[in-house]
């Protein structure tokens, strides 16, 4: 895994499978202190879609750029 530089912020990001919602997701978290999940992005195993979610609303547009596509990287394709 290798974490994302944006100016002077650095992302991570960990790859989960949840099985009460049936699929599997990654979450990106800041590094300054891993607490605060940013945001997720989740793959069904039930409808074949993904999902995503922000939890922090100004994570910068290139962050999500990067979840994007680390998501498309490493969960199931739709």
């Amino acid at each position: 895994m290798m974490p994302f530089q944006y100016k002077d912020r650095a992302f991570s990001y960990v790859i989960g499978s949840d099985l009460i919602r049936d699929g599997m997701y990654i979450e990106v978290t800041e590094d300054f202190d891993g607490a605060n999940t940013l945001m997720e992005i989740f793959y069904s195993d039930t409808t074949h879609e993904m999902s995503f979610t922000l939890f922090c609303s100004d994570t910068p547009l290139e962050v999500v750029e990067w979840a994007i596509s680390v998501a498309r990287e490493h969960l199931p394709a739709a």
